[in-house]
């Protein structure tokens, strides 16, 4: 809602962005294969969301699409039904760093490596990315991410499901993590994060913050309560609701899509 149109956003940008923009789209679809579509949000999003310090380079954007899985094009809350209800990853709209970056929020606990495949989770976190930065903000500036370790234990870690997930924040999907909060980490925590701070480039291990839940205030915006699920100390929105709410207005958003796609 009020967001501006694909057409409208080219058209604000500098032309040296424009040209990255349109330098990642020839050199895409000149390729003697091309692996899967992209439409021009596709390539405005992988060009403002490169890696590194700067945005709209075309070496850095580049490797994030050759890496880029085309399957996550096709993904949706109808298809994520199941996992989405788990209440293990999701965006409780509002929810805001104190940047006015948009958050995403997960309960580890409730994902066990052994009984749901790794590919699952990864999905879910692929898709309410992928919703995010559909905003122009999100894009732009970049999003968060609050990591509720309440009730978490060895049950629910792997390495190679952490291995996956670090890989998918740090440039499998054109996104920019600016903010990653470990909320209320068990105490011995810190041989797991001997294991996950290899994972993370130099650069991404500065936007990780290991906290206690009354630290939320120092990085989340004013009033962030009211948008936080109740399950995190402070938190007063119910995860259910969000979890359901977002379910059924991106059902309705995506059968339109898909109808419009089909129609052209």
């Amino acid at each position: 809602m009020g967001e501006r149109s694909i057409e409208d956003q080219l058209a604000s940008i500098s032309p040296d962005e424009l040209k990255v923009v349109h330098t990642l789209k020839q050199k895409w679809e000149s390729q003697k294969k091309v692996p899967h579509e992209f439409d021009d949000a596709m390539y405005l999003r992988f060009a403002r969301c490169s890696p590194g310090p700067k945005k709209f380079n075309v070496e850095t954007a580049w490797k994030v699409m050759k890496k880029y899985d085309g399957r996550y094009l096709k993904l949706s809350a109808e298809a994520l039904e199941d996992q989405l209800l788990t209440k293990t990853l999701f965006i409780p709209p509002g929810l805001k760093c104190r940047d006015g970056n948009e958050c995403f929020y997960m309960k580890p606990a409730r994902y066990f490596p052994k009984k749901t495949p790794t590919s699952t989770i990864i999905d879910n976190l692929a898709y309410c990315m992928s919703v995010m930065v559909e905003k122009e903000r999100s894009c732009t500036e970049g999003i968060g991410f609050v990591a509720n370790m309440d009730d978490w234990t060895f049950t629910n870690f792997s390495v190679s499901y952490c291995l996956n997930f670090m890989k998918m924040l740090q440039g499998r999907i054109p996104v920019r993590v600016r903010l990653f909060l470990i909320v209320n980490p068990p105490s011995w925590f810190g041989s797991i994060w001997d294991v996950m701070k290899p994972m993370l480039a130099k650069d991404f291990q500065k936007k990780v913050h290991i906290i206690h839940a009354s630290q939320l205030c120092e990085f989340l915006g004013e009033g962030y309560e009211q948008f936080l699920p109740n399950e995190l100390e402070g938190g007063m929105a119910n995860p259910e609701e969000i979890v359901n709410d977002f379910i059924t207005l991106r059902k309705a958003a995506e059968s339109g899509h898909l109808k419009h796609s089909a129609a052209q």
